[in-house]
């Protein structure tokens, strides 16, 4: 887990007086969780109660730190592209405690932080050491000012309560829009991507190509996210024991997009795909869904001929040459070597 979370969550422990190494106070963060889950559940269009101090803990010790963990597997796909964009500010839109924009703290941005409840800013300004770099408003920003500064529009768990994209985000240099991976959320976001072409954006991530999305036109069901593997401190472990939710692995939904006249010259290799399924075991044969082009395509693995490889959901390939094509499956005799990768 990064840091400057574990320092955040170490302050507001002591800030409540909790011991976070605690079985008492565990099982009280737990209860805590539940109660924020099942409001949402019960609620799904209602504000977070974030006045609640119930709530603040939920969010603090669970959500913030596994959310953290998404945001961190998001950038590990797209920080060189992001480097070589050359923006200016950074606005995160909903910014709630600050998580993305947390992550995305550098020298050359400025940080633009949209969020109307006072009480999560309260919350930053008194657990995190880096709040003195944020500007905090209530209000979102105007189209004069994203089109006066090179600017990345961050919708980071936010999105998913509007309707469509704000008029102001259409005048980003780029978009990093990071959703919960449910299969509503994941589709809706796929749709998006379509208006993102349409706007004369560039799709960098996850998608390898401008094309049409295969999971969105030929599947009624699917949708893409990514798989983060997860390493949690013993004592979100010990939360986790009095919590029906188990996160030994995270989902994840994004799409970082930019305007196509800044698009890098040279983003990927004409062979590049991305692995966006699990490995399915089937009978005589193991399968795993990627993606380079419209089609949805299969690796798949033939058992009789002992062939057998699994592949980390998300990331990027070089496709083989040995590739042999049947119906919607590419065999791979040789199997697809695998990059370095976090």
């Amino acid at each position: 887990m990064h840091p400057a979370i574990l320092e955040i969550c170490e302050k507001a422990a002591q800030h409540w007086g909790l011991n976070l190494n605690s079985e008492k106070d565990q099982r009280k963060i737990a209860q805590n969780i539940l109660q924020l889950s099942d409001f949402f559940i019960q609620s799904p269009d209602s504000s977070t109660p974030w006045e609640k101090t119930w709530a603040q803990q939920a969010y603090v010790f669970y959500y913030l730190p596994l959310n953290s963990l998404r945001v961190v597997r998001v950038l590990d796909h797209i920080q060189k592209d992001l480097d070589r964009i050359e923006l200016k500010q950074v606005v995160d839109f909903g910014a709630g405690l600050a998580t993305a924009a947390r992550l995305l703290i550098n020298d050359r941005y400025n940080l633009r932080l949209i969020e109307h409840e006072m009480a999560p800013q309260k919350l930053v300004r008194q657990f995190d050491p880096q709040a003195d770099r944020y500007n905090w408003f209530q209000q979102p920003p105007l189209k004069s000012e994203i089109q006066a500064s090179p600017t990345l529009s961050c919708f980071s768990y936010s999105l998913t309560e509007l309707k469509e994209l704000p008029a102001w985000a259409w005048e980003s240099r780029a978009l990093l829009i990071i959703e919960p991976s449910t299969q509503q959320d994941g589709r809706k976001l796929m749709q998006l991507r379509e208006q993102m072409l349409g706007q004369g954006y560039h799709i960098l991530a996850p998608c390898t190509h401008q094309l049409p999305c295969p999971l969105l036109h030929q599947s009624k069901n699917d949708w893409c996210h990514d798989r983060v593997h997860t390493q949690l401190p013993e004592w979100m472990h010990k939360i986790e024991d009095h919590l029906p939710m188990k996160n030994h692995t995270l989902t994840v939904s994004y799409i970082f997009a930019v305007q196509k006249k800044y698009a890098p010259k040279q983003n990927l290799l004409p062979s590049a795909a991305r692995v966006t399924g699990d490995l399915l075991k089937e009978k005589g044969k193991d399968r795993q869904l990627f993606c380079r082009g419209p089609e949805r395509e299969f690796f798949a693995w033939m058992h009789k001929n002992g062939e057998h490889q699994e592949i980390p959901r998300g990331i990027l390939v070089d496709l083989p040459e040995n590739l042999q094509k049947v119906s919607n499956e590419c065999r791979v005799p040789a199997g697809v070597e695998i990059p370095n990768h976090k």
